[in-house]
């Protein structure tokens, strides 16, 4: 899924991308310098960094009178089968349906000409019935399931379209009687597993929550496709320029329309549109490794994305980057101080932070579990502060990609602290409980067919000291000085990056820079290419030394156990004493014998 930039922790892992000249082998750098991180002070002055928000509460654009009969159907349905599945020799003590439909259209022209064109529209049933009791159910994980015996089956229900009563009443009872045998078969092992431990998790399995109701009337997804067709057109025209052997401009436009009900009495519908632009181009460097470019804008519907000056001004963004990249020499691996500039410093936070702190990893056995015994301990600057606040609808005017009401376990969304003046404080959660931690916080998240876990929304960090981005880029210098460095890294753009949150690996993160530049003690930039950023997450917190007045968010999708979800992460640019470089994979390949036919010279 390579029109939104991807992040994630896919079951502990979860991948993106790289980009390559060889140059001269460089000499092994000296050692540090100086003192340990915990001994450098940077003097910053006690300016926050400027967020201003615009936020929409779920209980906003609640319409009681545009109710759909979907509703009436789950919920009388939903009431039958509750009541029946009480009196089996297993009892169900939870049951919620999800029917969620969804409109794509996509549209995508490549050098000038449409070569997609696609608008369909799916609906899918998600059923969750849970066997047993809050406190032991058929989802607690097995101590070794390697064979994953009790793992959910993931698949998408079959339900039809419209609202009559009967065919969405069958689709519902074949749907819940798989789910409720499966429900009992996974209980079984469960209870197995459980007479072999001679130490038991004390957490419950799952948190009850308070009715929610709210209704959204139905969105309209309203554009003019002769239009878009002809604007992409010319805009993929103008991206075939200078190196680019390709170059494209799409549009996908989606509108959703989800109805959940549960046997808690929550009765939810929610509709909404939005919209995303990307241009994109690529070329083969003469050594082999495909290089690429990709600018992107979101929006709540096709309007709010931007006019064609705008997007003239992605269209020179990426054609001058690529071209830059093409002479740029590669990388060789680095250790020393570096500026993650706005949103790499998102992406940055989003995978070493973030996805450590979804609540249902710090009870998973398999899972490293970084944070779960730093509540309340510091792990970052006292200066510096993070949250996850699905209620925000832009910051610093930009619309944000993480908005919400209401997650996909009928909870609604809010506003959660995690880092409070460089002290953790709290975990993102579903309503999969953990010690000290029993109910959700609205954060319960997945794609259509997968079964929810806490995922992140809109992640912000925000400094309570900070300096101009130009302060910030001296004071790399004189930590390059410091540490008698041959030169610091400056990392403006990144195309996305993977976390590893299992035991069974090296508690690791690894982003994909695509811009990435040397700073040189007299000042002096040079591009370069060909690395990604690793570390990891403790250590990686406590390098920071410094952040900017400036914010700036990354837009784009995660993807991890429960599916892709759209998500955003705002941060300022980050100083950081130490940060390790890696040399990306440079393939075997050649460019092509030949130059392409219709490589335009000129701009149209």
């Amino acid at each position: 899924m390579r029109w939104m930039l991807p992040l994630g922790a896919f079951a502990g892992l979860a991948a993106c991308s790289a980009g390559a000249t060889q140059g001269k082998v460089a000499q092994p750098p000296p050692p540090l310098a100086g003192a340990g991180p915990s001994d450098i002070k940077v003097d910053l002055p006690a300016v926050p960094a400027k967020i201003a928000v615009t936020t929409s509460a779920p209980t906003d654009n609640n319409v009681p009178d545009k109710k759909s009969a979907v509703l009436d159907v789950l919920k009388a349905e939903n009431e039958r089968e509750m009541a029946a599945l009480k009196q089996q020799k297993e009892p169900a003590h939870y049951l919620a349906y999800q029917l969620v439909e969804q409109r794509v259209v996509n549209l995508e022209s490549d050098g000038g000409a449409l070569i997609s064109d696609s608008d369909d529209t799916v609906r899918n049933l998600d059923v969750e019935v849970r066997v047993g009791r809050p406190e032991l159910d058929n989802t607690r994980a097995l101590a070794d399931d390697s064979n994953g015996l009790n793992t959910p089956l993931v698949r998408r229900g079959i339900v039809p379209f419209g609202d009559d009563k009967e065919a969405l009443a069958n689709a519902l009872w074949l749907e819940t009687d798989r789910r409720y045998r499966e429900a009992v078969s996974a209980l079984g092992y469960v209870r197995q597993d459980q007479s072999t431990l001679k130490a038991r998790a004390t957490a419950p399995d799952f948190s009850q929550e308070a009715a929610e109701t709210h209704v959204d009337p139905p969105a309209k997804l309203e554009f003019n496709k002769a239009q878009w067709v002809e604007r992409l057109r010319r805009c993929s025209a103008k991206a075939l320029h200078g190196q680019a052997t390709r170059g494209t401009c799409s549009v996908v436009f989606q509108q959703n329309t989800a109805y959940l009900v549960n046997s808690e009495g929550s009765q939810i519908q929610t509709s909404w549109t939005n919209a995303q632009l990307a241009v994109s181009v690529g070329v083969k460097a003469d050594d082999g490794m495909n290089l690429s470019r990709l600018e992107q804008r979101f929006g709540r519907s096709p309007a709010d994305l931007p006019p064609d000056a705008e997007i003239d001004k992605m269209i020179a963004t990426v054609t001058g980057d690529l071209d830059a990249l093409h002479d740029a020499p590669l990388a060789e691996p680095y250790v020393g101080p570096a500026i993650l500039e706005g949103r790499a410093a998102g992406v940055f936070f989003h995978e070493v932070f973030g996805h450590r702190i979804e609540g249902h990893r710090q009870k998973d056995l398999t899972s490293g579990q970084t944070f779960a015994s730093y509540i309340g301990k510091i792990i970052a600057p006292d200066w510096l502060s993070v949250y996850d606040d699905p209620e925000i609808v832009t910051l610093n005017g930009v619309q944000l990609n993480g908005f919400y009401r209401y997650d996909d376990e009928a909870v609604h969304a809010r506003r959660v602290s995690l880092i409070d003046g460089g002290k953790l404080v709290g975990f993102l959660m579903g309503r999969n409980p953990i010690p000290g931690f029993g109910h959700s916080n609205g954060h319960g998240r997945r794609s259509p067919g997968q079964s929810p876990v806490a995922r992140q929304g809109n992640l912000v960090v925000e400094v309570a000291k900070s300096v101009p981005r130009t302060e910030l880029e001296r004071l790399l210098l004189d930590e390059i000085k410091r540490q008698n460095r041959p030169y610091g890294m400056i990392f403006t753009d990144i195309s996305g990056g993977f976390t590893n949150t299992s035991a069974f690996a090296p508690q690791a993160f690894k982003v994909n820079p695509v811009m990435a530049y040397r700073l040189y003690p007299d000042g002096r930039r040079e591009l370069v290419r060909g690395i990604d950023i690793s570390g990891t997450p403790l250590v990686a917190l406590q390098s920071i030394r410094a952040a900017s007045r400036e914010i700036e968010t990354f837009n784009g999708v995660c993807g991890a156990e429960s599916g892709w979800v759209p998500v955003s992460a705002s941060a300022p640019s980050l100083l950081l004493e130490r940060i390790e470089v890696e040399k990306g994979f440079v393939p075997p390949d050649r460019p092509p014998v030949l130059q392409p036919p219709a490589i335009r010279q000129e701009r149209p």
